[in-house]
């Protein structure tokens, strides 16, 4: 559910926390490239017409009994075997934006928008409430993201790297998210959020650069300090799940 820009930026703090074991941080930083890919591509649904499903392992509305990670590896097999140290880092990623997204479902969307009742407020505009988050987020983030994140994450080449979406649609993916975040480059976060929810992104940025209205569409509803608490679970939570899988089959591919 986060934005790319938000998952390289949870993909850039990975990078440099001495909480992961060294072997762990190790691995990620000779394949930076790799593990970034991994930390977005799961969106590439977006553009490929994949489901939700198909790539996120879990669905709207029902609940999520276990990681999805670990269903999509039961799922794919295959993919328990790394081919390479760089495809071991590309899943680690992969990992990492599922566990991502499965704490911001669990801690944010589904208690805070869908499960309470928000008075005198249809579906449609907490949906619409969802996005405006989201979207501090993304535009947060991308101020945070470092100068060589652009050019490194050009430099990752999937080969095969997944059973359920191919090789074009990795690297298309990888190129609509490269070229936002190069130098100069134009965020197109919000003309995609305006064509899911069928309003005109100029609605989106209106009510983004005016206090009141973000009052009124959703702090009053998901205080700024519950946004902060539930980041900061969700970001435990994707380290721990990354240090579980690479604990899991980072001693199994070096003994391959």
């Amino acid at each position: 559910m986060p934005t790319p820009f938000t998952h390289l930026r949870i993909a850039q703090r990975l990078l440099v926390d001495e909480r992961l074991a060294p072997p762990y941080s190790a691995l990620l930083s000779r394949q930076i490239p790799a593990f970034q890919l991994g930390g977005i591509v799961a969106d590439a649904r977006v553009a490929s017409g994949v489901s939700r499903e198909a790539t996120h392992f879990y669905a709207y509305g029902k609940p999520i009994s276990e990681p999805p990670w670990r269903l999509m590896l039961r799922q794919h097999p295959a993919l328990t075997s790394a081919k390479d140290e760089a495809h071991l880092a590309f899943l680690a990623g992969y990992v990492a934006h599922l566990a991502a997204d499965e704490a911001w479902a669990l801690k944010m969307v589904r208690p805070q928008f869908w499960q309470r009742d928000w008075p005198r407020v249809e579906r449609r505009d907490k949906f619409f409430a969802l996005h405006l988050i989201l979207t501090v987020m993304d535009e947060r983030d991308e101020t945070k993201l470092a100068d060589w994140q652009a050019e490194s994450l050009r430099r990752s080449e999937p080969a095969r790297w997944l059973p359920f979406m191919s090789d074009e649609i990795l690297r298309g993916w990888r190129d609509l998210v490269a070229r936002q975040i190069a130098p100069g480059g134009e965020s197109e976060t919000l003309a995609i959020f305006g064509r899911r929810l069928q309003r005109d992104p100029a609605e989106l940025r209106a009510a983004l650069d005016d206090p009141a209205l973000m009052e009124r569409y959703l702090w009053r509803h998901v205080p700024r300090s519950s946004l902060a608490r539930v980041e900061r679970q969700t970001y435990a939570y994707t380290r721990d799940q990354l240090a579980r899988y690479l604990t899991e089959f980072m001693p199994a591919f070096a003994s391959a």
